[in-house]
């Protein structure tokens, strides 16, 4: 488990396989498209989103996902 801080200042607790996620597609990227994760990937996304630690945007059918954490404790 690994404690991630968001930009709310709330901690918040990523399982082994969030963690795994996070480290794999956000390594080299900012920006992450919907159309490249299969589908346990847009769950463990989705859920993301919903916890704070992700930030999602939808520009038309172009959905997209972005780190939400705290710049200033990183």
């Amino acid at each position: 488990m690994r404690a991630l801080i968001t930009k709310g200042g709330l901690y918040t607790w990523l399982n082994v396989r969030e963690n795994k996620f996070l480290e794999e597609k956000f390594e080299t990227t900012e920006l992450l498209e919907k159309n490249t994760l299969n589908e346990r990937e847009q769950y463990i996304a989705q859920t993301l989103v919903g916890r704070g630690v992700l930030d999602k945007s939808i520009n038309g059918k172009d959905v997209t996902y972005k780190l939400n954490v705290n710049n200033f404790t990183r």
